[in-house]
């Protein structure tokens, strides 16, 4: 009895070495064959892609309304007003008292954008099988057309997180700042600063030069609001730092669920009551799920009025940022023009589509935002 022919795992396995090579699996080039006694040429047996979905915004819900008309946008913000004593004889009844307004501030379109693409006619036919293959490499590029203009306008969401945070470390950093003297006029939005290390305020009322207030006269009388953006929070690597990011958060977001000030850009936040947005960059969420035993985070929800999205990054910020915690309604962007065209080229026998966008990136001078940094 022959056993030749016999199983063995040790020489089936020096077999399947021998052929499945690099040569023969994903080669760049192909090499025809006629291995067939007719002679003809041996047929690429399949032909296919394996196609993806690039149209996911995880920033999707700072998507502004389509403005069909003007491309700027302009904010504005009225000031609340302070009580006074009642006065039986309506002495102030006939004189005026204007509202008070903060900085106005302008947004400008980021310019039209173009995407082309070219369907060349009796091209592709050469190259497949059948119809329904040449229809699915025609739907795919135009497909592309969407998926780039969708990469493009969640690429712009990311790089306005990193010029938000970027706005927010400007106001914070104290060389930027003047440093608060009494009898000094001050404008506006103006930055000062006191002490050492440095405190950095915004001016919210005008101070005149004949105003002799101190330091902490100015923030009494409401001139001067401390300004709260950023925060040096370790982070998260274990159980420690992450609970202490999480009682950071926490405390944030007591704080911009009430009346405050000192937590927007213009310094006179007034209460997140539409909701927050954590968004945090990639690596950090699964630090706080499995190390943190406060279990404060969740998939799509922290155990505070907050809702989490994990980016890749915040487009091309490159300092210690890891986090932003922000008002939901504090950015937007606006699409101002969207619209397909084609021209059809007789003569070289193509059609080429041109997907355009133009936009304008809105970021709100006065909602609550938080940014944390690693130390």
């Amino acid at each position: 009895m022959s056993y030749a022919r016999k199983f063995s795992v040790a020489e089936v396995e020096s077999i399947v070495s021998s052929l499945v090579t690099a040569a023969k699996i994903s080669n760049s080039s192909f090499s025809a064959t006629r291995d067939n006694i007719v002679g003809l040429l041996d047929k690429v047996g399949k032909i296919l892609t394996i196609d993806s979905v690039f149209t996911i915004d995880k920033l999707a819900r700072f998507e502004g309304e389509f403005l069909g008309f003007g491309k700027t946008i302009e904010e504005y913000q009225q000031d609340l007003m302070l009580p006074y004593d009642f006065d039986a004889t309506g002495a102030n009844a006939l004189n005026p008292d204007d509202p008070t307004y903060r900085p106005v501030f302008y947004s400008y379109t980021l310019g039209r954008k173009v995407i082309k693409t070219t369907l060349r006619n009796d091209n592709i036919e050469r190259a497949v099988h059948f119809e329904d293959q040449l229809a699915g490499i025609v739907a795919m590029q135009t497909k592309r057309l969407e998926d780039s203009m969708a990469q493009y306008r969640y690429a712009v969401k990311r790089e306005m997180l990193a010029k938000f945070i970027g706005l927010c470390e400007y106001e914070m950093d104290a060389s930027n700042a003047t440093i608060y003297a009494s009898l000094n006029a001050y404008n506006v939005n103006t930055l000062v600063k006191n002490g050492s290390p440095a405190v950095v305020g915004i001016v919210v009322k005008p101070i005149a030069n004949t105003n002799n207030h101190t330091w902490a006269q100015a923030i009494a009388a409401g001139e001067v609001v401390l300004l709260n953006l950023t925060e040096e929070v370790p982070i998260p690597e274990d159980t420690s730092t992450a609970e202490a990011f999480i009682k950071a958060v926490k405390n944030d977001v007591e704080i911009a669920g009430d009346v405050s000030e000192g937590h927007s850009l213009n310094g006179n936040t007034l209460g997140a009551h539409e909701g927050l947005v954590l968004i945090m960059k990639q690596g950090i969420q699964s630090v706080l799920e499995v190390d943190s035993e406060a279990g404060a985070f969740h998939l799509d929800k922290v155990n505070v009025p907050a809702d989490l999205i994990v980016v890749k990054d915040f487009g091309s910020y490159s300092g210690k940022a890891y986090v932003i915690l922000m008002d939901s309604r504090a950015m937007r962007l606006h699409n101002t023009y969207n619209a397909t065209r084609d021209n059809f080229n007789g003569d070289g026998d193509f059609l080429n589509l041109f997907r355009h966008t133009e936009d304008t990136a809105w970021i709100s001078r006065n909602c609550f935002v938080k940014v944390y940094l690693d130390d």
